[in-house]
């Protein structure tokens, strides 16, 4: 019997668990493996302490902070809560264990666009990470999808090493730090295209055009690549049955980052949080699990 279990590998699970480490809880964290959404960044420059680090680096540090704790990670993934009186059943691909307290930390998976093309050509030139296979777009031609903070990411690192990159958003405004924005916009390889929507995604082996509905024309654009960075969807699957989640599939927390179930925590990219930040996944780790040890007190 556990009186915490951690469900996820990411900043916001890495941190709750040297929380509970230090307040010398019985729990285990489970995740396929450590590290989370980050590792895709490239550099990372607004997380304190550090003016300028590799997304796999600031991830690093961070499992091997918690790691000198020798707390138990559990290799394994989560397909199911239940909870039964005051325990909680956790069921894996390989057991089930039981808990006092849960903190679910699992993050977001990439937002589709769910056009035609999209899937055919997924790994031929669709990709989700440029971090991951922006190289093998070098001296080509890409688009990538999204206006916010994660496409202008992708825009500045694509930029380096792509012969031109378009950034196609359907709004007439790009919503990205204004910082990101102005580093983009001076290099001339970039075109945007505002008031657009990608109508479906092109080729026969490979990505070989987009075709683009902008300012009501539709048009078609050759590229080599398409990297769709529109938002994620958060993993919330395995509680959607014992947790009521808002429309979009969230956690909703309090100010304890406790959900409306009594000892079920949730923290990171899960929570109905306007921001998606590192920092702040930190911080939510960080009160959730300071409020699953008082939380697990009150039991006592």
């Amino acid at each position: 019997m556990y009186e915490l279990i951690i469900v996820g590998g990411g900043p916001a699970a890495m941190t709750a668990a040297i929380y509970a480490a230090r307040k010398e809880l019985k729990f285990a964290l489970i995740a396929p493996e450590l590290g989370g959404e980050i590792v895709n960044t490239s550099h990372v420059e607004n997380y304190p302490g550090q003016i300028s680090i590799t997304g796999r680096e600031l991830a690093k540090s961070f499992a091997e902070h918690m790691k000198s704790f020798n707390i138990e990670h559990i290799e394994d993934a989560v397909t199911n809560v239940k909870k039964e009186g005051d325990i909680f059943k956790v069921k894996t691909y390989g057991s089930t264990y039981e808990s006092k307290t849960i903190l679910w930390a699992t993050g977001s998976n990439y937002r589709s666009l769910n056009i035609p093309g999209e899937g055919e050509l997924r790994s031929r030139g669709v990709t989700y990470c440029s971090i991951c296979d922006g190289p093998l777009f070098k001296k080509k031609t890409v688009a990538v999808i999204g206006t916010g903070n994660s496409a202008l990411t992708s825009v500045i690192y694509m930029l380096d090493i792509a012969k031109k990159v378009y950034l196609v958003g359907r709004s007439a405004a790009i919503r990205a730090d204004a910082m990101m924005v102005d580093k983009a916009k001076a290099d001339p390889k970039l075109e945007i295209l505002y008031n657009s929507t990608v109508r479906s995604i092109n080729g026969e082996k490979r990505v070989e055009s987009i075709t683009i509905l902008e300012n009501g024309s539709e048009k078609t654009i050759p590229v080599d690549g398409v990297i769709i960075n529109i938002g994620h969807t958060p993993i919330t699957e395995p509680i959607k049955d014992i947790v009521p989640l808002d429309p979009s599939g969230y956690a909703v927390v309090d100010a304890h980052n406790m959900t409306s179930v009594k000892g079920l925590f949730a923290a990171g990219d899960v929570v109905n949080v306007p921001y998606k930040q590192i920092v702040i996944a930190t911080g939510q780790g960080a009160t959730a699990a300071l409020g699953a040890y008082d939380y697990v007190k009150t039991l006592k």
